[in-house]
Parts: structure tokens; C-alpha cells; sequence
């Protein structure tokens, strides 16, 4: 009892102390340069109104996924319970098994169920959606204002305290990496997840500050649940934690470690609670689908050379955040060893951080904070403890930013100090060399900010920007193509000079994303869609069929096959053909591989018949005969935009059989 008053007399002590030092008012400082009210309503403020163009956006992107086409947030309060009981992405998919296409589950029911919350109240009113994630932006960077005053007040001088506490947060507030997170609303769960974490770690302070530690942690539990339920990226607070309490309060290790335990806990909870669900948070089968694994067919050199690249680029795009875009997907980053000069320079900064922010910490260095804040919350999503589905995207950067921003706040404040003789600030106008470069920061990165995220106003949009950014992204090629297809067909384009043209554009799109990925089932469909559309109706159901021969079950692919079949039939397509066509698109395999033989003895030397005899072989279950007529097609064909096709029709065949080693080889072949 003795020790426990005399811990609360030493934290009353401590907060009295640091009240007085941070709040005391100086002639040589303006009023409002200590005055939190106003200093969080600027930052409230100028975080709202850089976003403010998005009030009128679309949903985007992934919002699908996890509004506009899942089943269970479109339920609104009735398909809350199947939100917590499922994977967040059972209720897009709609079927069992389809929700674990990368490694580990997605376990993520806190924003979908304010969205199912928003679809009952406003319904699909982007409008509504999209306020929402400003202010809950605009309250994040706030808190992380008012968490970085109760973690720097204690020991510096009030000039450090506010300034560096400001200019963190509003470069925080400016930087246009976190446009994707922002203008996105599916991005709520990145701003949810700092936010409630910020919130356990204030209640983490008050722990040790006021040495209320039940009380404090009993919060600090249940607000990092909600954090864990919004994301799991929530975990590497974890550390940052205790590195915050060992170097802003001067705590021993162990006592540091110490505040670790709540949140151990709450983990220990959480992963219970995925486990009794059923939904991992690591491990399983890599993809082997390379949209969903970048590092599909790369040995272990090439996969972390690419992984190092990817981390150089980020610390890239933090300084000089241009270009940037919604895609990083096969092969917008293209594969790397470790002879390029960019991956070894990316290597010896990342050494380099590591040591510095090592050898810092245990100094109680804030520069060091600053790296051990990155690179703590960084290491989750560099695809080196799990594979997760992507090479790499802006917004895992969202978290890891708040380090680079507090450093840059550190170092501008050194200018100033070292620009004042070295001696500590005691007036405001000896901030004004910081300020200049501050206000450059300022001013380029809200200017990028506002431009980047008004390109997110529509899917359309978003394409057809970041296509010509990184063009040998086989995703952002597949999704302009697509889009292209759909928006021909529009009232007011369809039946004009304009929708041919866009379907043509969409065609090129298309066949270069197949050129990249030739077993992307995905953009066969929608390349036979855009030919289709054309009356193109051979190449529609070429690509249909082969759609089809890696995934037979392709019901969009089915479904489209029959009406392109029947669009042939009136426009003179070979009636022999066209029989083999209609027979194996009603299964009737035995009929179209002795219709499809047919064709084959009468012109022995088409490529195209010894692919479709190919293929409804396989279809039947006969992938020997089917390997025969594929490899057949692969030696008479002459076309080089075909090639690709047969290539990946028999990587197809050969996985079939189990020949990895054969379908490995061809595969290989697609690089050459």
C-alpha cells in the first residue's frame, strides 16, 4: 500500500512538472503555438478539407470486396453476426474455400460492420461512406498530435515538444502515400486500426504515468481487441510500446517489456478466437495463382532481391512520393537479383536502419524511435515473414509513415537549433529555417495529395491513370480492360464509332495481360467479352474455351460460351466447327473430339483445331491426349500472339497430370 501511494505521489509529481513546463506561455512564442485546442483543430481541419474532394467519388476498387458486392454487409444490421463468424472475404466470394486465395486468413469484421451499419442507414450512398473515412482520418491525426505531446513532455523543452508533436502530425496529415487508404473507402480498416491503437497506447501512458495500471490496461484490452478486429496489422504495436514507454519515460527494459502484457493477452484472445472460427492467420498452401503470389516460379535469390527492391521503393516513395498508384501486382515490380544496383544500395539502408535504430534505442535516441517505429510496423507487410498476396501497396506504408514523419519533425527542429548557434529555442522566429523547409513539405505534398486522390473519383478513372504508370502490371492491365468492355456498352456510347474503339483498346490491354500472365482465366473472359462485343464470335469462344480449360467449373465462362455460339451460328460460321464448339459446351466431350478429329484430318495443319481437339480432351478427363494435341498445336503455330495461349493450355495439362517438372519448364519459356 506504501509503495503504491508513494508511485502515485512520484506520477502526480511527474504530470504536474510536465503540465507546467508544456503548457507555460513565453513572450518570445506565439499564444496559439501551445495552445492544443487550436492546434488540433487546424489539424482536424486541414486533414478533412485535403480530402474533401473525395465526397463526391464512387466506390472504388476494393470497396466491392467488402461493400458494394458482399453478401453480408449489404444485409445492413441482419448480416452482422455472419460478418464476425466468417472471413472477410467469405461474403464476396460467397462460397467456402474461395476466401483463402493468399496465405493466412483475413479476419477483419470491425469495418464491415460499420459498413453494414452505413448500408442500413444511408444505404449505398458513396457520399456517406466516404465522409465517414474523413473524419475518422481527421480524428486520427489528432490523436497521434495529442499521443506524441504525452510522450515527448517529459523530457524536452516545450519548443521540441510542440513543434516536432505538430509538424509529425501534419506532415502525417499531407502525405500523399496515404491517398490509396483515404480516398478508398475499404481503406477505413488501416485508419481504425491506428487509431484505436494510438488510443491503447495513450491508456498505456496513463499506466505509467498515473500508476493506475488495472484500470489503464482493462482499457487498453478491450480498445486493442477492437484494433485486432479492424486489422491484424494491429499487433506490431506490440513492440512500439514498449519502445516508446523504455525510451520516452526512462524505464528499464524489463519495465517496459512489462506494459507488453495486456496486449499479449489480447492477442492470446484473438488468435482463440480465429482458431475456434477456423481462419488462420498464417500459414497454408502458397497460391498458386500469381496474382495472388507474386513470387510464383521465382527461387529464394530472386524472391528476397525482389522483397529488398520493394522496401527500397518504399523508403522511395516516403521522400519523393511520385509515381504512385493502386497497383504494384505481376510484374509491375519486375523480378530482381541481387546484382542490381538498386536492390544492394535498398539492402545497406535497410543494414543501416537496423543497426543505427538498434544501437539507438538502447540509447533513448528519438531519431532511433523514429526507425524502430518504421521498421517495426513495416516488417508485417514486407512479404518476409508471410507471403501476403502482393508485391507490395502504399498503403501498408500507413502506419510505418508516422516514423518517417517524426524523424523529418526531429531534424527540421535540429536545423533550427543548429541555425541558432546550436543553442536550444527560445523564440518562435528561430524556427524560421525549419519553417521554410517545412513549408515546402507542406505545400508539395498537399498539392499531390489533392491531385492523387481525385483520381480515385471512379474505377475508370483510377485505370486508366495508373495503367500507363506501370504498364507490365498484368492486374491494372486485366481491370482497364475490363472496364473499358463494360463501359462500351453504355447508353449513349454502344452502337457509335466510340464503343469500337474502346473495345479495341480493351483487346490490347487484355492481350498484354496475358502476355505477362497466360493463365490469367480472368482476362481470357473478359478478352472474349470485348471480342465478343466486336462479333469477333472465333475469338470470343477461343477465349472462352481456353478460360474454360483451366477452370472448367468458370460459370461466367459457360455462360458466355453458349451465347457466343450462338451469335456464330448466325453469322456463317462453319457449320463442322461449329457442331465440336456446341457439343463440348454442352460436356458432350465423346462428340466434339470426333468432331473436332474430323476438322483435324481435313486441314492437318491449322494449329487452332489440334488446340480445340487439345482442349476437349482435357475437358473430358484425357489430359494424355490432350498434352499429344497441345503439343501438336505448339509446333504448327506461327502466330507469336497465340503462342501463349498453347503454352499456358499446357502448363495447365501437365499440372493435371502432376508433372510439375515439364509444366515448370514451360513456364520458363513464357520469360524467354
Amino acid at each position: 500500500m506504501a509503495k503504491q501511494k508513494k508511485n502515485r505521489k512520484k506520477a502526480q509529481e511527474i504530470k504536474e512538472s510536465s503540465a507546467k513546463k508544456v503548457t507555460s506561455n513565453s513572450p518570445a512564442f506565439p499564444s496559439y503555438f501551445t495552445n492544443k485546442k487550436l492546434i488540433c483543430l487546424k489539424l482536424f481541419l486541414v486533414s478533412c478539407l485535403i480530402y474533401a474532394g473525395t465526397l463526391t467519388h464512387q466506390f472504388t476498387q476494393d470497396d466491392a470486396i467488402v461493400i458494394t458486392d458482399n453478401d453480408f454487409t449489404k444485409k445492413g444490421f441482419s448480416g452482422i453476426k455472419e460478418l464476425l463468424q466468417y472471413d472477410t472475404f467469405r461474403g464476396f466470394f460467397k462460397v467456402e474455400g474461395k476466401d483463402n486465395l493468399v496465405e493466412g486468413g483475413r479476419y477483419r469484421p470491425l469495418t464491415p460492420i460499420m459498413f453494414a451499419v452505413g448500408i442500413q442507414l444511408f444505404g449505398e450512398n458513396p457520399f456517406m461512406f466516404h465522409l465517414m473515412n474523413v473524419l475518422w482520418y481527421g480524428l486520427t491525426v489528432v490523436l497521434l498530435f495529442i499521443i506524441l505531446l504525452k510522450l515527448l513532455n517529459t523530457s524536452k523543452p516545450e519548443s521540441y515538444v510542440y513543434f516536432v508533436a505538430f509538424a509529425t502530425a501534419m506532415l502525417f496529415a499531407l502525405h500523399p502515400i496515404h491517398t490509396e487508404v483515404v480516398s478508398n473507402v475499404k481503406g477505413r480498416d488501416e485508419i481504425m486500426t491506428l487509431f484505436l491503437s494510438l488510443s491503447a497506447i495513450w491508456f498505456s501512458l496513463k499506466a505509467v504515468d498515473e500508476g493506475e495500471r488495472i484500470k489503464n490496461w482493462i482499457f487498453v484490452f478491450v480498445i486493442f481487441f477492437l484494433a485486432l478486429l479492424a486489422k491484424e496489422m494491429a499487433i506490431v504495436f506490440v513492440p512500439i510500446v514498449a519502445i516508446s514507454i523504455y525510451i520516452f519515460r526512462g524505464k528499464t527494459i524489463l519495465e517496459s517489456l512489462t506494459q507488453m502484457a495486456p496486449y499479449i493477452i489480447c492477442f492470446g484472445l484473438y488468435m482463440v478466437l480465429r482458431i475456434r472460427l477456423g481462419i488462420p492467420l498464417i500459414g497454408g498452401e502458397p497460391s498458386g495463382e500469381l496474382m495472388n503470389n507474386p513470387f510464383l516460379g521465382l527461387n529464394s535469390g530472386q524472391k528476397f532481391a525482389t522483397i529488398f527492391y520493394t522496401l527500397g521503393k518504399y523508403l522511395q516513395l516516403l521522400v519523393i512520393p511520385h509515381p504512385l498508384t493502386h497497383d504494384y501486382y505481376p510484374r509491375a515490380i519486375a523480378v530482381k537479383t541481387f546484382a542490381d544496383p538498386a536492390v544492394i544500395l535498398s539492402v545497406l539502408s535497410y543494414v543501416g536502419l537496423i543497426g543505427y535504430g538498434i544501437w539507438g534505442v538502447l540509447k533513448r535516441n528519438h531519431i532511433a524511435y523514429g526507425i524502430a517505429f518504421f521498421l517495426t510496423s513495416l516488417f508485417l507487410v514486407s512479404n518476409i515473414p508471410v507471403n501476403i498476396g502482393a508485391n507490395m501497396a502504399e498503403r501498408f506504408l500507413f502506419i510505418p509513415s508516422i516514423g518517417f514523419c517524426f524523424i523529418v519533425a526531429i531534424l527540421l527542429y535540429r536545423l533550427a537549433k543548429k541555425m541558432n548557434n546550436g543553442k536550444e529555442i527560445t523564440a518562435y522566429k528561430q524556427f524560421k529555417p525549419a519553417l521554410i523547409v517545412l513549408a515546402i513539405f507542406f505545400t508539395g505534398f498537399a498539392i499531390k495529395t489533392v491531385t492523387r486522390s481525385l483520381v480515385w473519383k471512379s474505377n475508370y478513372s483510377l485505370f486508366a491513370t495508373d495503367w500507363n504508370k506501370y504498364p507490365d502490371s498484368a492486374k491494372v492491365r486485366n481491370a482497364i480492360g475490363g472496364e473499358l468492355s463494360v463501359r462500351s456498352q453504355d447508353e449513349g456510347i454502344k452502337g457509335t464509332p466510340k464503343e469500337k474503339e474502346m473495345l479495341k483498346e480493351s483487346v490490347m490491354h487484355l492481350t498484354h495481360a496475358l502476355k505477362i500472365h497466360p493463365t490469367y482465366k480472368g482476362a481470357y473472359l473478359l478478352r472474349g467479352n470485348s471480342n465478343f462485343y466486336l462479333g469477333n464470335y472465333k475469338e470470343a469462344i477461343s477465349n472462352y474455351q481456353t478460360a474454360l480449360n483451366m477452370d472448367p467449373s468458370f460459370v461466367d465462362a459457360q455462360d458466355n460460351l453458349s451465347k457466343a455460339i450462338e451469335m456464330q451460328k448466325q453469322s456463317g460460321l462453319d457449320d463442322l466447327e461449329n457442331k465440336a464448339i456446341e457439343a463440348s459446351n454442352q460436356k458432350n466431350y465423346p462428340e466434339a473430339i470426333r468432331l473436332f478429329t474430323e476438322l483435324v484430318q481435313k486441314q492437318n495443319d491449322n494449329p487452332k483445331y489440334y488446340f480445340f481437339l487439345g482442349t476437349a480432351h482435357g475437358m473430358s478427363g484425357n489430359n494424355e491426349a490432350a498434352l499429344s494435341n497441345l503439343l501438336k498445336a505448339e509446333q504448327l503455330n506461327k502466330d507469336p500472339d497465340n503462342i501463349a495461349r498453347i503454352i499456358g493450355a499446357i502448363i495447365a495439362t501437365y499440372n493435371n497430370l502432376g508433372d510439375t517438372e515439364n509444366a515448370a519448364l514451360y513456364q520458363a519459356k513464357l520469360g524467354q
